[in-house]
């Protein structure tokens, strides 16, 4: 350790109000084996290995812990917390093999390369006519104005929400994001769970609407098939969800980078190097810095023992800047090769929009910098997200078009 800080202590900055997290996750992944407890929350891992590990093996290490995990913490005698929980202890990545094949395999043909590429009309539509309010030198707020309206638009297309619903579906997201989150809790707990049970029950709609009705629309595709109800909810408010926040994090933490890195923005000149910086953007600081495993049976990670039943947290955000796995960790590299960060992590639970995330972020980025090259902060000074431990981002960030 090269602090004097013990590692509770940095434990305890890591789950508070510090903005800037990849210092606190570089000296617990150094320290030690890379692997902490934190009472109550659980272990954190912070070394690839480990996280890469860990989303290989679900015999070893679960993905069946909503109840076990800050997601399933509700008020049981609220009635409105006790209807979301029912539906939201159903997505499909809380389970394991055999449950988590079934429910996923009914929606992966919608989200192989290949499907994800027939969307690519609707992306550059959408991004197109948002791109279209802004001026050369007019100063926004990237955040508010462009981040968080492209990526639901697309999905509430992809999906086929209306128009007229869409704008409902930015406070929904991020409310259901919230939920799974270790950092909100409290009256901004219960918020989010109602804010995010407004979505569930405006679903409940859309899908007897298309049993009615089906349309051109994966919504349709998935109401028709034999997921039981609550699954079916479960996984389009998933599905928005995961299409929505994470997006707006990539658009915001990419841009970051093309303000504050030389080497990202002089590669960004060629629309042919776009892919790779949208791989490094997300390395270097992925949509979701978090995610949780249960171990199925005594285990030790990192010289440390942990037993059965333990919640394990795996540090995507340290594990990206790993020097055992990356030269050079910290510094973007806009033609890193091979590239293998874990923000979409592998194995069974692989994230199942990663191919749709990918192709968001190669033709925003292509399209944003076609049309305003000289894009440059604004004068505001940009604020992160401190609220999220899960889904860090930026709260804001000012720029100048």
């Amino acid at each position: 350790m090269t602090s004097t800080e013990t590692v509770p202590e940095l434990l305890s900055r890591l789950m508070g109000a510090d903005p800037d997290p990849f210092p606190l996750y570089d000296e617990l992944r150094e320290t030690g084996g890379g692997v902490h407890e934190f009472a109550p929350l659980g272990w954190f891992a912070f070394r690839h290995a480990d996280v890469a590990a860990m989303g290989r093996d679900n015999t070893l290490y679960s993905s069946d812990h909503f109840w076990d995990s800050p997601a399933g913490i509700h008020d049981p005698v609220d009635p409105v917390q006790a209807a979301f929980m029912a539906v939201s202890s159903q997505q499909f990545m809380f389970h394991d093999p055999p449950a988590h094949t079934r429910m996923r395999s009914t929606m992966m043909p919608a989200f192989t390369g290949y499907a994800t590429r027939r969307w690519r009309p609707i992306i550059e539509t959408r991004v197109g006519e948002l791109l279209d309010r802004f001026s050369p030198g007019q100063e926004a707020e990237f955040m508010a104005e462009f981040a968080g309206a492209v990526p639901v638009a697309i999905i509430a297309d992809v999906l086929g929400v209306p128009d007229a619903e869409q704008s409902h579906f930015r406070r929904w997201s991020q409310a259901l994001a919230a939920t799974f989150d270790p950092g909100i809790q409290g009256a901004a707990r219960t918020e989010a769970i109602h804010a995010a049970n407004e979505m569930v029950e405006y679903l409940r709609t859309i899908i007897a609407e298309r049993r009615r009705h089906p349309q051109d629309d994966l919504t349709s595709v998935l109401a028709t098939a034999s997921l039981p109800a609550d699954e079916l909810l479960g996984s389009l408010a998933l599905l928005l969800t995961a299409g929505n926040d994470t997006t707006v994090n990539l658009l915001g933490n990419g841009l970051h980078f093309l303000f504050t890195e030389p080497a990202a923005r002089a590669a960004a000149a060629d629309p042919a190097n776009i892919p790779a910086l949208v791989e490094e953007m997300l390395r270097l600081d992925p949509p979701l810095h978090l995610d949780l495993r249960k171990a199925t049976r005594d285990v030790t990670l990192g010289g440390v023992d942990i037993p059965a039943g333990g919640i394990i947290w795996l540090v995507i955000g340290a594990a990206n800047r790993d020097p055992r796995a990356f030269e050079d960790p910290t510094s973007f590299d806009p033609a890193r090769s091979p590239n293998r960060h874990l923000t979409f992590l592998p194995g069974h639970h692989h994230c199942i929009g990663a191919p749709l995330a990918r192709l968001e972020g190669e033709i925003i980025f292509t399209r944003l910098l076609e049309r305003f090259p000289d894009i440059r902060p604004g004068t505001a000074a940009p604020v992160r997200r401190v609220a999220n431990k899960v889904a860090r981002g930026w709260a804001s960030l000012p720029v100048r078009f």
